[in-house]
């Protein structure tokens, strides 16, 4: 009888550990799809692939997963990164090359993709993205990523962050855009985007930031056709382009904006007086452009918030509204004509 029990014993350690065993290996999509991006990597100073090692993934560097399911939500490898504790922290730079896995798909609860300032990464954004419908988060920023963006990006339906600047993308942005609603922070700064702006981007209810700046954008600035289409908007960035046309006069419906950059482009007419609605403003750049104006608008004495004002290399003649002298936010400014005011202490003048 003792030994029959003992027996019994032994059975219910061993399921036991089997139990343990299981629950910690990942799940045999996710094990195959981190193990075909890590191939896919050629060279990784950070040496944290190099410790990918075993079943269980949710431990490996990198990597985190819902306690629930056991199943991949993120991929965090930026190239600047803190290693350590609190108390000493490690602040490390790192580099990889190589390419991303098709096989990044398989990790179909994943939430966060953040490969930023690696460097070294190559290729294509995989077409098989698209299966990623819980993906809220893709940073790929300071890269080498060529290509188009894959159309099957703009099904992501979840995504609130799209972050691609620095790379050497091509082609133009498709219309498709407007289907990301709930995207929030939009940077596709410094990529050799051609074509129009898509209208459909005026449609994104949620966006907060939008940064297009650096490519080889033509056409007109595209704004919404109501106050209620941008709510939450605070950076607009589209400098360095080929944009033509006018400011339209819808930019004074965005209120919440406190960052308008549209210098280095081929836009004319006025510089509508409706700006002077943006009372949150505190950046204003419309430097090298083609605006033609006797003076600038005396709505602009209604922007007391503003702390860059970049106005030269255009036809305006000026003089300078004098209530500039009472903005106490102040600090750089870049005026095309003869200062008829006192700016305040400490400006910096270009």
């Amino acid at each position: 009888m003792a030994s029959h029990q003992f027996i019994c014993f032994l059975a219910m350690i061993s399921l036991m550990i089997i139990n343990i065993s299981a629950n910690k290996a990942c799940h045999p999509d996710d094990l195959k799809g981190l193990n075909d991006f890590k191939a896919g990597i050629h060279s990784d100073t950070s040496s944290r692939l190099s410790k990918w090692i075993g079943q269980d993934c949710c431990n490996w560097p990198g990597i985190s997963c819902n306690s629930t399911t056991n199943r991949v939500v993120k991929i965090y490898l930026p190239g600047h990164y803190v290693s350590g504790d609190d108390e000493s922290p490690n602040f490390v730079s790192s580099t990889m090359s190589g390419s991303i896995s098709p096989s990044i798909s398989l990790l179909t609860s994943l939430q966060v993709i953040d490969l930023n300032k690696l460097v070294g990464l190559t290729g294509q954004i995989p077409e098989s993205i698209g299966v990623l419908k819980n993906l809220k988060e893709l940073n790929l920023q300071t890269n080498q990523i060529s290509s188009t963006i894959p159309e099957s990006l703009f099904t992501l339906t979840s995504l609130t962050t799209l972050n691609l600047e620095n790379n050497h993308l091509i082609g133009e942005i498709s219309e498709n855009i407007g289907n990301l609603q709930a995207l929030q922070k939009l940077f596709l700064s410094n990529n050799s985007f051609t074509g129009k702006i898509p209208v459909s981007i005026t449609k994104i209810y949620s966006i907060s930031t939008i940064h297009l700046e650096t490519n080889q954008l033509v056409g007109e600035i595209q704004l919404p056709l109501s106050p209620a289409q941008w709510p939450l908007i605070k950076t607009l960035a589209l400098d360095n382009n080929k944009l033509t046309g006018v400011i339209p006069d819808s930019i004074g419906y965005l209120t919440t904006l406190s960052s308008l950059s549209i210098s280095n482009n081929q836009l004319t007419g006025p510089i509508p007086s409706c700006l002077g609605n943006i009372k949150q403003l505190q950046i204003l750049k419309v430097n090298n452009n083609n605006f033609s104006v006797e003076m600038l608008p005396t709505s602009i004495c209604g922007l007391t918030e503003l702390s860059v004002l970049y106005v030269a290399q255009n036809k305006i003649h000026g003089p300078l509204p004098g209530c500039l002298s009472s903005f106490k936010y102040l600090l750089d400014v870049d005026i095309p004509f003869k200062r008829t005011v006192t700016l305040p202490m400490g400006v910096h003048k270009q």
